[in-house]
């Protein structure tokens, strides 16, 4: 099975958000961490034909409420998402230790995980759909 492309996108950003929290440049670390996580939470609402809102906590919010609530996804998703917001927020006040740049990656690697498994799952059973459906 492949990796949707907001995955693969998505884990590219972790990537470079290690590489910039290595470099002491945390806040941007957590910048890009949240960027990924981001990409897969729109991508999901994609998926259940929403558009994505436009700012950061609009996202977050549509995300709990239609794929979260709604459609089951694990609530932890959720949760790391909401987390990984404040942690950006924070940021922007001022640069945060390096723990707390590896905690924000720890959070959009689990929210790209889980929404990455929850898109394959959904688009396995829509192409089983598709397939009883021409039977």
């Amino acid at each position: 099975m492949s990796v949707p492309a907001p995955i693969g996108r998505a884990r590219d950003e972790l990537t470079a958000g290690h590489v910039l929290a290595v470099a002491g440049l945390t806040a941007q670390s957590v910048a890009v961490a949240l960027r990924g996580a981001l990409q897969v939470a729109e991508a999901a609402l994609l998926l259940l034909d929403r558009v994505p809102p436009a700012g950061e906590s609009a996202v977050v919010a549509a995300f709990l409420r239609h794929v979260v609530r709604e459609r089951g996804l694990d609530p932890e998703a959720g949760r790391r998402l909401r987390l990984l917001l404040n942690r950006q927020q924070l940021a922007e006040i001022g640069a945060p230790p390096l723990d707390v740049a590896q905690a924000a990656l720890d959070d959009a690697r689990c929210v790209i995980d889980l929404v990455g498994e929850w898109i394959c799952v959904s688009e396995e059973v829509a192409r089983e759909r598709e397939q009883n459906r021409e039977r």
